[in-house]
């Protein structure tokens, strides 16, 4: 951990830098000539094209998603030169934002989000000119242990686990970088995927924190299974201002309109088996929504939760089994889920298309599991940072030109799941489901890659 004297240096040049990009339009230019390599699949062009985030389903006013690809740095030189390549801070961020940053908590290692590109990340935030508002990292890791896993481990990606991060910005004298732990609202009796529970059901801010279950506003996938559609409320350590994820920031009986909510994807790279394919920026929206609300939670009836909403019809008759055949349960339910599992793809688009669209999507892909979340022997360091508006988009061109050549030749199997040309893989399947709700682009011709190399 850099010591206090390192630190302040840092805080006053990342000001000064800053400053500079806020007052030169065309900063991004500046290292148009240094080296970029080629790409293969979606089209690519360089630093001097036209951007747009702005769009309320992630693609720009031409119809085209811009992906923005930084690699060879560290990370914080990578984040450092993504914000270039965006236009800067206040081409996203404003004043007095509530900037929530949504990692992924539930893993180690290459699992988690690098803390090192968060660090950089919330230091350029607050080294923003006049910047009041506050950064909140907050997470749903699905287990009822909520200080555990990415918050806690010493198997971390990067110099810090989540805790630890929060603390460095914390004795450095800013309190307005916190933390929240939501918590499943439903039961979960039999935990199949995690254990998490016990948390509180609320219909609005005015009700407290906890998760809001929406029945009018529910995903039917094509097998005909129901996903009620959850998002948390939340209070913020600092201001004390209650966080609506879908309608804004609430305080005093109202809702506030000069306190911005920023949602940030931050999310990783890495092999997720045969059921999944990749897991990248979209699944990272699992961390989001309540695991508690349907089947294999036992209510409301009839109808599943995001990672279950592609099993099998008699998975309906077999719920009765649930209680007194649990084991029996649990092996029928992870066979099952398998087999259309990419309806969970279009549960998250629908998340996205009526609750909240992600503001920015970021891929910390400093180390990624060819192979594996977890299992350090199988991955590998590119040491790249991926960004956009558009989640598929993005999560497309990460596994096509980061994870499938991050593969090595010999290993078969993980490069067919890794690759997403294939139509008829799993990954691919869950990204067109996705993108069925009216969510991004998958097509090749519609994603602009804008590239930078050390």
């Amino acid at each position: 951990m850099p010591n206090l004297s390192y630190s302040i240096t840092r805080r006053k040049l990342l000001k000064l830098l800053t400053s500079i990009l806020m007052t030169i339009p065309f900063a991004r230019f500046l290292f148009a000539n240094q080296r970029s390599d080629e790409l293969i699949g979606p089209k690519s062009v360089s630093t001097e094209s036209n951007i747009s985030l702005r769009n309320n389903i992630g693609v720009g006013v031409d119809g085209v998603s811009d992906v923005f690809f930084v690699k060879g740095g560290s990370p914080g030189e990578n984040i450092i030169k993504l914000f270039d390549m965006i236009g800067g801070p206040g081409s996203i961020f404003g004043q007095n934002d509530i900037v929530v940053l949504k990692p992924n908590a539930q893993w180690r290692n290459q699992g988690m989000t690098n803390t090192d590109a968060m660090r950089s990340f919330i230091e350029i935030l607050l080294a923003m000119p006049d910047f009041e508002g506050e950064v909140i990292i907050a997470e749903n890791h699905q287990y009822k242990e909520l200080n555990s896993r990415g918050w806690s481990t010493t198997q971390r990606n990067g110099s810090y686990n989540y805790n630890e991060l929060i603390k460095y910005f914390n004795d450095r004298g800013y309190s307005n970088v916190t933390k929240y732990h939501w918590q499943c609202a439903g039961d979960n009796p039999v935990p199949l995927e995690a254990n998490g529970c016990c948390g509180k059901r609320v219909s609005g801010p005015e009700e407290g924190d906890g998760y809001v279950w929406r029945d009018d506003i529910v995903y039917t996938a094509p097998n005909g299974n129901k996903c009620w559609m959850t998002y948390p409320i939340f209070t913020s350590q600092y201001s004390g201002i209650t966080i609506d994820l879908k309608n804004g920031a609430w305080k005093d009986g109202q809702y506030l309109s000069d306190k911005p909510i920023k949602f940030i994807n931050f999310s990783a790279l890495n092999h997720h088996g045969p059921s999944a394919g990749v897991t990248a920026s979209v699944k990272n929206l699992m961390g989001v929504v309540d695991m508690t609300c349907g089947f294999h939670a036992p209510a409301p009836a009839g109808t599943f939760n995001v990672h279950f909403v592609g099993v099998k019809k008699y998975i309906r008759y077999a719920e009765r089994l649930h209680w007194r055949l649990s084991f029996l349960q649990k092996f029928i339910k992870r066979k099952a889920s398998m087999k259309e599992f990419h309806y969970a793809g279009g549960a998250l688009g629908y998340f996205m298309k009526h609750i909240r669209m992600p503001d920015l999507n970021i891929i910390t892909a400093e180390w990624v599991g060819w192979g594996d979340r977890i299992d350090i022997s199988r991955s590998s360091r590119p040491r790249s940072i991926l960004a956009s508006r558009d989640p598929v988009a993005l999560d497309y061109v990460a596994a096509a030109e980061v994870l499938y050549p991050s593969t090595p030749p010999e290993e078969k199997k993980y490069r067919k799941l890794n690759d997403p040309f294939i139509k008829e893989g799993p990954f691919y399947k869950f990204l067109n489901e996705c993108q069925r709700q009216g969510v991004g682009n998958i097509e090749k011709d519609k994603i602009r890659i804008t590239k930078f190399h050390y």
